[in-house]
């Protein structure tokens, strides 16, 4: 299976493109802007779970320096 992604400016060209899509019979959603931050996210927490971790007291002192 492959994804497209389709970037329009306003509510009337993604209905098209969503009525197009469900008479062609592909499934097709409306995603928002959040929601592709969300999985932007959890894509770069996916290729971060396997580095090693470190010590909580650590990061909080990297954390106080930045003030």
């Amino acid at each position: 299976m492959s994804t497209v992604v389709i970037d329009v400016d306003d509510k009337s060209s993604a209905k098209l493109f969503l009525e197009l899509a469900k008479k062609m019979h592909f499934k097709a959603k409306i995603v928002t802007d959040l929601q592709k931050e969300d999985w932007a996210l959890l894509s770069m927490m996916k290729e971060r779970a396997n580095e090693p971790a470190i010590p909580i007291e650590t990061a909080l002192n990297i954390l106080r320096k930045k003030k």
